[in-house]
């Protein structure tokens, strides 16, 4: 039966811990949090680090209080951009000299490390949201930024180069909080979800960003989501407590728009829900999702693991498994009291490490987890 085994504990946030964000080699973690700042994490020894799956006993001071585990370090801290909380914090994909914090003050800040500098330098602050920015996500080009907001709206922004982007699109069609924004791994498709229960996919039309499908079928807040790493699936997550898992309908000609196809965008794709994991399995709402590709070598039809983090406290991961036509999703661990008796509010699996998890707790710490079978 799979489980996950706590392998380090890092500590020095002094607010919630609200999002983590690997770099592309999986070596680097940035968090972000209620303290205004935003933390960059490595670990000693990476190769040694990822290659073991040794428990770490978590390491406390003389008088009780947590420290950082021994194998992990922090090795910056960004903490002269924002007023308010720093809601979200996302790498840039391609090179990793990028990082992108959003904050409840409205702005979105794009820092830049160059070779051999010590630390990050804001190059850049995108002002538009009317109040908090509650997200920040890069295409996997790392040409366009995606935000969005307590005002209801998504932003997409255009980098030209050194520091300067340019707003190419403002979104308004949802009609309540946007929570996250979440780009298409392979395709130009940008994923948005809401207070409005819905989900909405969004495309250039060679004009501009508009609406191409919108997912409805959770019952209240839509919290979060993750792409199946082939793009080919959508998980999400809710106040409603349950997770659904989407896939895009063949495309028809008729669908596809075209020189009649008005003067408006219309929708074009269709997505249907093929696999929900029912309220029962969480108690609380559902905070966020991650997505692990499957192992190499895994035999045909395993889609890999979900993970979920969830107001219950509890950590939950999941083995999808495709079967014909359909999903199989089962819960293969549940962790309780991941973070003690405080709100799990971030799951990410490291991008090039299988089987390694990053979570953000209420109580300020990020844990990093490895998933044994």
């Amino acid at each position: 039966m799979a489980r996950l085994a706590l392998s380090a504990e890092l500590v020095g946030h002094e607010g919630r811990a609200w999002q983590a964000s690997w770099d592309r080699s999986g070596e680097q973690l940035a968090t972000c949090s209620g303290d205004r700042s935003a933390r960059i994490w490595t670990p000693v020894a990476a190769a040694r680090f990822f290659s073991s799956a040794q428990e770490a006993a978590v390491a406390e001071l003389g008088d009780g209080e947590r420290r950082t585990s021994e194998s992990w370090q922090c090795i910056e801290i960004i903490d002269n951009a924002h007023k308010r909380t720093v809601r979200s914090v996302a790498f840039e994909p391609t090179q990793g000299r990028a990082l992108a914090t959003a904050s409840f003050d409205g702005t979105t800040a794009i820092w830049e490390k160059e070779p051999g500098a010590d630390a990050h330098e804001c190059v850049a602050t995108l002002e538009g949201h009317e109040n908090e920015a509650k997200s920040v996500a890069w295409s996997p080009s790392g040409q366009l930024l995606a935000t969005c907001g307590r005002d209801k709206s998504v932003w997409i922004w255009e980098s030209n180069g050194e520091g300067d982007f340019d707003c190419i699109s403002v979104l308004m069609e949802h009609t309540q909080d946007v929570k996250m924004v979440l780009w298409h791994p392979v395709d130009e498709l940008l994923a948005s979800f809401s207070y409005d229960n819905t989900i909405r996919i969004w495309k250039d039309d060679g004009d501009d960003w508009c609406t191409v499908a919108t997912l409805a079928g959770h019952t209240s807040t839509v919290w979060a989501g993750a792409f199946s790493p082939d793009g080919r699936y959508l998980a999400s997550v809710s106040d409603d407590r349950t997770l659904r898992i989407w896939t895009r309908r063949p495309e028809r000609a008729e669908e596809a728009g075209g020189a009649d196809a008005g003067f408006y965008c219309q929708p074009s794709m269709a997505y249907d829900c093929i696999a929900t994991v029912p309220d029962s399995a969480h108690s609380r709402a559902i905070y966020s999702v991650s997505w692990c590709g499957p192992a190499d070598g895994a035999p045909a039809g395993e889609l890999g693991y979900l993970a979920t983090g969830c107001g219950d406290n509890a950590v939950r991961v999941f083995k999808v498994t495709a079967v014909g036509e359909r999903l199989e999703v089962a819960l293969v661990h549940t962790q309780e009291n991941a973070h003690g008796l405080s709100d799990v509010n971030c799951v990410q699996w490291n991008p090039a490490h299988p089987g390694w998890l990053a979570t953000c707790g209420d109580d300020g710490t990020v844990r990093i987890w490895h998933l044994e079978s």
